[in-house]
């Protein structure tokens, strides 16, 4: 891995920039911005720009950039496919234009892609020889780490858990245009949905987490446990599935929803061990450790890689 280079994470709501060293993020080079999602793909590729511009003082920085990004990714960087959480970012030449805004090579990887890679290499699975990257958020994003590397696949898809059927669901519109995937049950998004659909209540994943650790376990209390535990059941099996399929040693969850806490993560473990073969039952579940920055540190890993 080369001293230094610079990690970049494009989500819908977040942009960050960080350098990454070899212990992993560099103290006080993280920077984060709004993503500027419905001003469309050139405002993004502007925002970093300027926000790259702005590290200095980092020593010898590797002269290839980092990118990991929301959607399906092309060989040279190129957005194949992606929701319409960023305007106009399906089919952007994203690396292209990175490089021409930076006038230095641009690596861009799927984002869930890149957050394996980081905690590969610096995060929970550097003592796993291989492992399932789940991050379950604002959507639900896989990959599959294995042999020392991610596995992209033959099209950039590998290891896209949450577009997966769940079992024994009545279909729901998933946010990609197909019906019955995972995503559509398990994430953030889905949760609050089923909350208000059951209470009539609009509410936020973080104030449902709060009432299903509620001691009253009354009314909406028992609402938000049971929206919860039906998630993260729907995950669990899913997780059953895939590991019944690559018999990896774990599976590592991160995102927004994950952070609900214990009783989220043991429910997950319950409907996993319930539904996987006995071999893949035992692959341990474990919380994701480097959090929001993991794409960040995977991206500049990543770019590190050339």
């Amino acid at each position: 891995m080369n001293p230094l280079a610079i990690g970049i994470d494009i989500g819908g709501t977040k942009l960050s920039v960080g350098v990454v060293g070899s212990s992993g993020l560099v103290d006080g080079s993280l920077m984060t911005e709004s993503t500027p999602a419905r001003q469309g793909a050139e405002a993004i590729v502007s925002l970093a720009g300027q926000m790259v511009k702005a590290l200095h003082g980092f020593g010898d920085v590797s002269p290839t950039i980092g990118v990991g990004s929301a959607g399906v990714i092309s060989a040279d960087g190129s957005i194949l496919s992606a929701t319409n959480s960023i305007l106009g970012w399906q089919g952007f030449d994203l690396g292209p234009a990175m490089t021409k805004e930076f006038g230095r090579p641009v690596r861009v990887i799927n984002d869930v892609h890149a957050a394996a890679l980081g905690e590969s290499r610096f995060g929970v699975g550097t003592r796993l020889g291989s492992f399932l990257m789940v991050t379950v958020g604002t959507g639900v994003g896989g990959a599959i780490f294995r042999d020392g590397q991610v596995l992209v696949g033959a099209s950039g898809t590998a290891g896209s858990l949450g577009h997966t059927a769940a079992r024994n669901q009545l279909p729901r519109v998933c946010t990609c245009g197909q019906s019955g995937h995972i995503e559509a049950y398990a994430s953030g998004p889905a949760i609050e949905r089923a909350f208000a659909d059951a209470t009539g209540r609009k509410i936020r994943l973080k104030e449902i987490a709060v009432l299903a650790v509620g001691r009253e376990h009354l009314g909406d209390e028992v609402v938000a446990n049971e929206v919860i535990g039906s998630a993260a059941a729907i995950l669990g099996v899913g997780l059953a599935d895939a590991l019944n399929l690559e018999d990896l040693d774990a599976v590592v969850i991160g995102g927004g929803v994950a952070s609900i806490g214990n009783t989220y993560l043991d429910a997950v473990r319950a409907a996993f061990v319930s539904a996987a073969l006995p071999g893949p039952s035992k692959a341990a579940i474990l919380s994701a450790s480097l959090g929001p920055l993991a794409t960040v540190v995977g991206a500049g890993t990543y770019a590190s890689q050339m």
